[in-house]
């Protein structure tokens, strides 16, 4: 089988437990307005067999091997079918395996995925359907069924969301956040808070895009530092 990756990031240590290589697959249903990669939305990047994505990826087995692989994107349930049969070839070396997700493709190939893998990093975008739709064209309420999976099937999990100002900046966000993720907080390990930032802005300018959030200023530690306080009263690690 056949995929399109856009990048494979070698050594990372930000994207899951450990020392991990992370494959940036091509393709997403959501158009989110801070989003980092929109090389990644639609085709573009470089064609792979399963197997020879492997083949790559086990290249950098010594150094990986207490860490892990990453499937992120774009967004990877977006080519379920291939990340499975890559996740198959990987498994049978020992190799930790991970999802950078937003859980908002759903179907038999998507659930076959999720449950191969041994983590989810669960991106929850926004803290209401209102925003979550008009701020990214996807749905809330998606995110936190493939929550309430990624529970049922035992995964551990990492949280993820970006602060951005006058967007998820503000203590009600942070309360609402927590409220959400309370009813799983059994599987969740983590929460991370990323700060809004414009690297990206290069990109948008490459591909002749429009980066709505390009006025917006960058997120700063104390705003951050503010909200992790607040999820972190309801006793979740964040970091």
């Amino acid at each position: 089988m056949k995929g399109r990756i856009s990048a494979i990031q070698s050594l990372a240590a930000v994207d899951g437990p450990g020392l991990r290589t992370v494959v940036f697959g091509i393709g997403c249903p959501l158009r989110c307005v801070y989003c980092h990669n929109p090389e990644t939305w639609t085709e573009g990047g470089e064609e792979y067999e399963a197997e020879e994505l492997a083949r790559k990826i086990l290249r950098f087995k010594p150094y990986i091997r207490r860490g892990g692989v990453t499937f992120s994107g774009g967004e990877p349930l977006a080519q379920a079918a291939f990340f499975s049969e890559v996740a198959d070839m990987l498994k049978k070396e020992g190799l930790h395996i991970a999802l950078d997700t937003s859980g908002n493709v759903t179907g038999e190939a998507a659930d076959e995925l999720t449950a191969k893998v041994d983590m989810a990093l669960l991106d929850v975008k926004f803290t209401t359907e209102e925003a979550y739709r008009k701020y990214t064209g996807g749905s809330l309420a998606t995110t936190l069924d493939y929550l309430a999976k990624l529970e049922a099937l035992g995964k551990r999990v990492w949280i993820r969301q970006v602060i951005v100002q006058g967007l998820t900046d503000g203590a009600d966000n942070a309360e609402a956040l927590a409220g959400l993720l309370a009813p799983h907080a059994e599987v969740i390990d983590r929460v991370e808070l990323l700060p809004f930032r414009k690297l990206c802005l290069e990109k948008y300018r490459r591909l002749g895009l429009p980066f709505a959030l390009e006025n917006t200023p960058e997120t700063d530690e104390q705003t951050v530092a503010r909200a992790a306080e607040i999820i972190r009263a309801h006793g979740f690690n964040v970091v």
